[in-house]
């Protein structure tokens, strides 16, 4: 059926948007044009002939239709009245001859001054906070926009212009007052859009545009159609759904699916919103069929779904539960691992993360095959805005739900943030209190990004004055913080350490003999030193490798005796148990006081299988202890490392926080699927840089998590502030 949009768009309910009113004003100035031109002036002169046309075209006929077809505010009064005088007094630069001519123009003049004196006035003495009460203002504000009104003060300019200039050419006074009564009295243009709008809706409403016959309906809120002709329509599509033994109920285009005999349309089947129902049933036929629904802007806004319609992945499918629910994908484009998706449960948009995807497919009629792809998603929760977190919910979403994706690209970042959820603006926040007095891990591979992050933790723990103690294989942590350091006390306690553990003094027994005594010693002096409240340095790191402490292995003879070095095992013990004994010192505390950051943990702290002497055995032993014992006096840990099979498991469960990144050992697998689940924990060899799965009671979120973790930058920019430590370094 053909139709002519812009004409549709003018006609009918639309006649109050801009396109109804600038059609019908360009057809009235045709009008008045040619009433100028072929009666009035024999063209457009420049003389008094043409200001009746200049007056009802610029004024009159604008005004009206454009600047002000609803109301007039005491502004635009004023500018009418200013315009109508003004062109008064062009008519008297035309001598009008007689007194009577004269005193209509100035009577009208008079008129047209006091009323923008008065609306000048109004805007004056107005209130501009809150409305106004007083009567004789409001009396004044309404007779002003009476009269400034512009099809009222230009249709007195018009009749007196009429009169003194065309009184005499009985043709040009009615012609002049014909098209005064089409513009002002009749609106004839108006009434043919209006009967025209009727006549195309009565047209829609005795031929409704079949789409094709309803196939089956997959309860609940699916249908399928099969199609009368091979147009392909987009998804969104709104359609009719009538059924004769059933209301008639709205369908939205979703995609083609190979069933039976036939590729078919499945669309969405939701209740028609009130403001719809009368064209719904308009549309509908009587049968079981499916009739396109033709909807304006406003109209289509009270379709919910279709504000989403672009990010729509999928549906719900079966074998959902409470945590998972499984997704039939229809559109993939925006889907990837890590992803988040949206359903509607109870009126509410719950949040699901995408953590799997496998291709499925259905055998149909004689042996044909429907294949697709459905993903798995698992419950993240309802985002509260307020808090900037997530919070639970407790029930699934019903089958055949519509799933949408979630897609930002720009977005503001939090200062609490250690992350956001892959694609969105969904942040995840990290308690640092938290992350230290239950202890905390970083685990993965070389080259991931474990070493930014867990600057990123330090950097955040001294925020929050917490003392940090990093033992450091690398000398990275050195460099990286070197802006939040205090040199010259790190330099004294580095001095004082490698004086202690210089030497090999030789005792008759062997458990006395050496420089680890004088070095544990003043380990203990200095870390107790640090700890103090009134200490202002915040951070020292040491390289337990760095140290050349002597024990002696044999008894003394004749003066002699053997020596060897500690490990960086039992160096780090040292450091642990003087980090314990220094926080019981200043008592128990429900926040966190230190922490100990053990870099390259599985040569700190190591499992005892991956152990080469028993001193070592007895060094790991003594830091687990530290940990375990050091959490009611504000003491906990920082652990990273790339091999989880190598670090003690006595240490590493006691990390109620896990960052897991990419990681390829089964025994590092099978660990962390303890915690994340096996879900998580198959995604762990394939996720990306500077991505990890983030869980525990420091997160902001209750259940484990796929997030990007923070680029430096972007943490630099959103967490430090002017005059911070290391800001000037960086």
């Amino acid at each position: 059926m053909l139709r002519v949009r812009w004409v549709e768009d003018i006609s009918g309910a639309q006649l109050n948007d801009k396109k109804g009113r600038v059609a019908a004003t360009l057809l009235y100035l045709i009008i008045l044009a040619g009433i100028q031109h072929f009666v009035v002036g024999d063209g457009f002169p420049i003389d008094e002939s043409i200001l009746w046309f200049a007056n009802g075209a610029a004024s009159l006929l604008l005004g009206s239709r454009l600047l002000n077809p609803h109301f007039v505010p005491p502004a635009d009064v004023a500018t009418n009245s200013f315009v109508a005088g003004g062109t008064l007094i062009a008519a008297l630069a035309a001598e009008p001859s007689q007194f009577s001519e004269l005193a209509l123009i100035w009577i009208s003049f008079t008129a047209c001054t006091a009323c923008f004196v008065l609306s000048v006035f109004v805007l004056m003495v107005r209130r501009t906070q809150g409305l106004e009460t007083r009567v004789w203002v409001l009396g004044i504000e309404r007779s002003v926009k009476a009269f400034g009104a512009p099809r009222t003060i230009f249709t007195l300019v018009i009749l007196v212009l009429a009169w003194i200039f065309h009184r005499d050419s009985v043709v040009e006074l009615f012609s002049i007052l014909a098209a005064w009564t089409l513009i002002v009295a009749l609106d004839p243009i108006e009434a043919l859009f209006r009967f025209f709008g009727w006549f195309l809706e009565i047209r829609k409403r005795t031929e409704p545009d079949v789409l094709g016959a309803v196939a089956a309906h997959q309860s609940p809120g699916l249908v399928l159609i099969r199609q009368n002709d091979e147009n392909r329509h987009r998804p969104g599509t709104l359609m009719a759904i009538s059924d004769d033994q059933g209301p008639t109920t709205l369908g939205v285009a979703l995609n083609y699916v190979g069933r039976d005999d036939g590729i078919l349309l499945r669309a969405l089947n939701l209740p028609v919103p009130a403001a719809l129902k009368s064209r719904a049933d308009d549309a509908a036929i009587g049968r079981a069929a499916a009739s396109l629904l033709k909807v304006d802007e406003e109209e289509e806004r009270e379709v919910k779904v279709l504000d989403k319609i672009n990010s729509l992945c999928g549906i719900v499918d079966s074998e959902s539960n409470l945590e998972f629910i499984e997704i039939e994908v229809i559109n993939d484009q925006d889907l990837a691992e890590g992803r988040l998706v949206d359903v509607k449960l109870r009126g509410e948009d719950v949040i699901y993360q995408i953590i799997n995807g496998v291709t499925r497919e259905e055998a149909v009629q004689q042996k044909n095959k429907y294949g697709y792809v459905r993903a798995k998603a698992r419950k993240i929760g309802k985002w509260d805005d307020t808090q900037k977190k997530f919070q639970p919910t407790e029930w699934l979403p019903r089958i055949n739900a519509p799933v949408f994706v979630k897609t930002t690209d720009a977005f503001a970042h939090n200062a609490d943030a250690v992350g956001h959820f892959p694609g969105t603006d969904y942040q995840v926040s990290i308690d640092v209190s938290d992350a230290v007095t239950h202890n905390t891990a970083v685990l993965g591979i070389l080259g991931v990004g474990k070493s930014y992050l867990s600057i990123e933790l330090v950097e955040r723990m001294i925020a929050k004055k917490i003392k940090v103690i990093c033992l450091d294989l690398t000398d990275q942590y050195a460099t990286l913080l070197a802006g939040f350091s205090d040199e010259a006390y790190q330099a004294r306690t580095n001095a004082a350490l490698a004086t202690a553990a210089q030497g090999r003094p030789v005792a008759q027994a062997k458990e006395e003999g050496g420089s680890l005594h004088a070095f544990n010693s003043e380990v203990i002096d200095r870390i107790s030193d640090f700890l103090k409240p009134e200490t202002e340095a915040s951070l020292l790191i040491f390289n337990p490798a760095g140290f050349r402490v002597s024990k002696q292995t044999t008894n003394a003879f004749q003066g002699q005796a053997g020596f060897t070095d500690l490990t960086a095992c039992e160096v780090t013990a040292m450091f642990s148990s003087a980090a314990l004994r220094a926080c019981q010192e200043l008592g128990m505390v429900d926040t966190a006081r230190a922490c100990l950051v053990y870099e390259e943990a599985h040569s700190l702290v190591p499992e005892w299988n991956s152990v080469a002497n028993d001193g070592d055995k007895n060094a790991t032993a003594a830091s687990a202890r530290a940990i375990l014992q050091g959490r009611k006096f504000g003491l906990g840990c920082l652990l990273i490392t790339q091999r989880t099979a190598n670090v003690t498991k006595t240490i590493l469960n006691q990390c109620n926080s896990i960052f897991a990144m990419r990681t390829f050992d089964d025994t590092g697998k099978d660990f962390l699927g303890n915690y994340i689940g096996s879900e998580y924990a198959r995604i762990l060899p394939t996720l990306k840089e500077r991505h990890a799965v983030f869980f525990g009671k420091a997160s902001s979120c209750d259940d484990p998590v796929l997030i990007r973790l923070n680029d430096r930058e972007k943490f630099i920019e959103a967490f430090r502030r002017l005059g911070e430590p290391g800001l000037a370094d960086q």
